[in-house]
């Protein structure tokens, strides 16, 4: 009767440990699964927060410079002679000729205009329209079909009238 208890007994432990391995198994791996989904998280807000501060900085640079050298619109191409580029005279007033210049680079140079603009990591485009969205002016880059993209709106002046300048930045 003795020797049966003993036996007992080391079945007792055995479940215990069993029983305690399966608890510490199931707490670890709800530690990792909560340490990854925080870990794509924080990964994903510093990619997001790095997209912004690329487009904020092509749009000041689009919007409130006028490129240099100051007359780009007037070279062949859009190269490496052009070290930035800016389509306004005055801080927003946009300058058609740099506008035309611009989209019509679009084709060719636009790997060129990215890199100008800080975006080399980043797909973007840029519509122009007039203020109740309705009309089209100019259209230059690409834009995704996609729900994941950065997407703002500043106000500009061309030819005197207020438009809006609609920037679209994906990808990376």
């Amino acid at each position: 009767m003795n020797n049966n208890r003993k036996c007992l007994r080391g079945q007792i432990w055995t479940v215990d440990f069993i029983t305690g391995l399966v608890a510490l198994s199931f707490i670890l791996m709800l530690y990792l699964i909560m340490w990854n989904t925080i870990a794509i998280r924080w990964g994903w807000a510093g990619k997001q927060t790095s997209m912004e501060a690329s487009a904020y900085f092509a749009s000041e640079s689009l919007l409130a410079t006028s490129g240099e050298p100051e007359s780009w619109e007037m070279l062949p191409h859009i190269d490496e002679n052009v070290s930035a580029i800016g389509l306004v005279n005055g801080r927003n007033e946009l300058n058609k000729m740099k506008l035309e210049k611009f989209v019509a680079e679009n084709a060719t140079a636009y790997s060129t205009i990215k890199a100008r603009l800080g975006m080399q990591r980043y797909e973007f485009g840029m519509r122009i329209t007039d203020i109740g969205d309705n009309t089209v002016y100019y259209e230059f880059g690409k834009f995704s079909a996609l729900n994941n993209s950065l997407n703002f709106d500043r106000l500009a002046i061309l030819d005197g009238e207020p438009v809006i300048v609609h920037m679209e930045v994906w990808g990376g």
